[in-house]
């Protein structure tokens, strides 16, 4: 028999766990951790195999199923605390006419609100009533899902789906935050734990066992369905050949609808599942859990339900088993604790593993068509924008308020963000999940040189830091050089956790969960920090007393102008059309002599450049820089800001840093219309998936589609001038004497 490289490693694999296998089942604690991983394992083998039929079933890769099943933990909870189904926060449409009649000054007129719950029952519920009706609830959020935001995207290319995905997981996550705040839940278990009695005398709690007998009955139920009964066959089909799965009767649509259905029940029932065991709900920790469920995806092809189920039972008892050795003297320690991350990093290694050994993990699915990427227009009226644009926000960061001016700042920081993106996703297609983690490495580093005895001075260190970030984003170019679309996506997201918990959460390196200090910047005499007081007696300004330092946006400004006028350069040069090649065809463009590599590790380190500068701004601003700032959430919420605003164009990016939170956009509603900051995530989330399905190319595109009407318009009113018509025979003009008119001359 003939072996292949596939076959081999597969070979190779299995003899390493065996072997890993082996040497702990000689100690009986190794053994009692490695089982207490069950729970924690089937919950992530439930998530990945509803991103497996998701990705069968309609071809998108749900990064949103982990915040499904929180989503749907939390309305089972509130089900059997209260006997309420708590509704999304909806706008008010009333809130407009309440905030103008405020400003009259009648602070006693009020008008109906959207009711925020509906009373299902007068007191709590009972286990089964609410899990069934919380399975219901994530029935029809598949149904909705599909219909609403992933039918329309059949034929997208992989980033809008992706971005679809994103912002489902953001706005999923930030209802439940908006309706319970980010604290920890107790929930009311249901089995009871006792242990159960394993050979050799180890001593295991029985909701474990069952949550692991139940996910491989789940598994095998699927597997059986999806190979011998005609809705899986079917199914099938239509993953391999769509177009010929139609000619045999089947509707896509209806495939794809069942298995999103499916998927969404599968999650919330683990969910629910999983939470009573665990005892307590989060915002976070099941929603993460997609991080592990998409590296157990991909060991299974995103095809392969029992590889999948194995994957994701091995990483949660492998987690667990590493937690367990963090107890060791031996383990690595930082500030006299275990080393934090370890057990976190783990999926990223999985997943960088996977991917190269197996190389494209998806399979290809016949598709009918694929739609067009977002637009990358060339730039126009560079110069008289950057002026206006520049001169405007220097005269409101002297002349507003201090809460403007605050705004502002955040505004010219989430450009820079935008910036990066719109340099690796938007001109080279490659979707990076990581950016903030980036940006946190520069903001770390940054610290760790002016506070230690090194004392890096300004601008040295920004600088430096921005150099660090460029090396951090070269290495997550590597992964690039082998993958690209959604599994890129999975692979920066993957990085994006590992660094937040491995390097942000280690005291010795970042401070731990506190942060690290930031010293304000200074520059021979001159004092611009945020908090400094804004004096600059050379050009008679002595600033308003206020916080923040209205020269401290200033610079902010200047950086960001300088940068958005290299990007601009960058689209316009010989390398951003190999950019743009890259991003439209890879084998074409290295057919027409590209360095794809090149181009792609040019771009991730620009990018990450970019990105390292404005965490070493984010870190002057705060005066610190903390793990939760520059974590994967963030990373998750400016993709969207940045998608919103138009991620293939810099006018996109500047508008994109308008709706970050605390920046002009969310300041403005919360000035004008009394709409909290807490909204940023849940609108942010919206917005995402509205301009993935209705409008890819952001607010930049419709401004540029409206503009080009406009003159259209324009041109129509207007007749062009021309020579005065001479009198042809008969007192006609000559083109009537010719018999044809201006226009069909022309």
């Amino acid at each position: 028999m003939q072996l292949t490289k596939s076959t081999v490693m597969r070979i190779l694999g299995a003899v390493a766990a065996l072997a890993l296998l082996l040497s702990i089942l000689t100690h009986k604690a190794e053994i009692r951790s490695v089982l207490l991983g069950l729970g924690s394992g089937a919950l992530i083998t439930a998530i990945a195999i509803g991103v497996v039929l998701t990705y069968r079933g309609s071809g998108v890769v749900n990064f949103a199923n982990g915040a499904l099943a929180m989503f749907t933990s939390y309305i089972y909870d509130d089900l059997r605390r209260s006997g309420r189904l708590f509704l999304p926060p909806l706008p008010n449409p009333f809130a407009p006419i309440e905030g103008i009649v405020h400003k009259s000054g009648s602070h006693s007129f009020k008008l109906p609100h959207w009711p925020t719950s509906v009373k299902v029952a007068s007191h709590g519920m009972g286990f089964w009533e609410a899990l069934i009706l919380a399975l219901v609830v994530a029935a029809v959020t598949g149904a909705v899902m599909h219909f609403v935001v992933f039918k329309p995207l059949r034929t997208a290319p992989i980033l809008a789906k992706v971005v679809a995905s994103v912002g489902v997981l953001i706005l999923l996550q930030a209802t439940v935050v908006l309706r319970f705040s980010s604290t920890a839940r107790a929930v009311r278990p249901v089995i009871k734990k006792r242990p159960m009695h394993l050979p050799g005398n180890i001593l295991v709690p029985q909701d474990q066992i069952l949550l692991f007998v139940f996910v491989v009955a789940v598994t095998v139920l699927l597997w059986t369905v999806f190979r011998y009964t005609k809705f899986g066959l079917a199914t099938r089909a239509a993953a391999e050949n769509e177009k010929g799965a139609i000619l045999l009767g089947f509707s896509p649509d209806f495939l794809a609808g069942t298995n999103w259905v499916l998927s969404s029940v599968l999650a919330g029932l683990f969910g629910v599942l999983f939470a009573t065991v665990n005892s307590s709900i989060d915002p976070i920790t099941v929603t993460l859990l997609i991080v592990p469920a998409l590296g157990a995806a991909l060991l299974g092809s995103f095809t392969s339900f029992s590889l999948t189920a194995v994957a994701g039972l091995g990483i949660g008892m492998a987690q667990s088993l590493l937690g367990y050795l963090g107890t060791k003297n031996w383990f690595p320690h930082a500030s006299n604790q275990p080393l934090p991350g370890v057990k976190e990093a783990l999926p990223f290694l999985i997943v960088v593993a996977a991917l190269f050994l197996r190389g494209r993990s998806l399979p290809t699915r016949g598709q009918l068509s694929i739609g067009r990427l977002p637009f990358a227009p060339a730039p126009r009226f560079v110069l008289p924008g950057t002026v206006i644009t520049s001169a405007l926000t220097l005269v409101f960061l002297l002349t507003l308020s201090p809460n403007w001016r605050l705004a502002l700042t955040n505004t010219l920081i989430g450009v820079l963000i935008c910036l990066s993106l719109t340099i690796v996703t938007g001109f080279v297609g490659q979707i990076s999940l990581a950016q903030m983690a980036l940006a946190g490495v520069a903001g770390f580093t940054l610290s760790k040189l002016t506070t230690t005895t090194a004392h890096v001075p300004f601008p040295v260190g920004p600088l430096v830091g921005a150099v660090v970030a460029a090396a951090f984003g070269v290495a997550f170019a590597i992964p690039a050089l082998r993958v690209r679309g959604v599994n890129l996506a999975v692979v920066t997201l993957a990085a994006s956790v590992a660094v937040e918990n491995f390097v942000f959460l280690n005291p010795r390196w970042s401070g731990g969960i506190k942060g690290a200090n930031v010293p304000p910047p200074r520059l021979g005499g001159l004092k611009f920090g945020p908090d400094d007081p804004g004096r600059f007696t050379t050009i008679g300004y002595h600033g308003d007393g206020k916080l923040p330092n209205p020269w401290f946006g200033v610079f902010c400004l200047i950086v960001v102008v300088a940068l958005a006028l290299m990007t601009i350069n960058l689209r316009r040069s010989t390398t951003g059309r190999r950019m743009l090649a890259v991003r439209s065809n890879e084998r074409a463009a290295a057919g027409a002599g590209v360095n794809v590599s090149g181009t792609k590790v040019l771009a991730f380190g620009l990018s990450a450049f970019v990105a390292g500068l404005a965490g070493g701004l984010s870190g002057y601003r705060f005066g610190s820089v903390t793990a939760q700032f520059f974590g994967s959430f963030p990373s998750l919420t400016f993709l969207a800001f940045a998608y919103i605003g138009g991620i293939s164009s810099v006018t996109g990016a500047v508008l994109g840093g308008t709706l970050v939170a605390g920046g002009l956009v969310f300041t403005a509603l919360q000035q004008w219309f009394h709409i909290p900051q807490n909204y940023t995530l849940y609108l942010g989330g919206i917005g995402l998936i509205l301009n993935a399905v209705r409008n890819p190319d952001g607010l930049a595109g419709t401004f540029r589609l409206t503009g080009a009407q406009l003159a259209r318009l324009r041109h129509r009113m207007v007749p062009a001038a021309g020579p005065p018509a001479t009198a042809g025979p008969g007192g006609g003009t000559a083109a009537e004497a010719g018999g044809a008119t201006p226009a069909a001359v022309g």
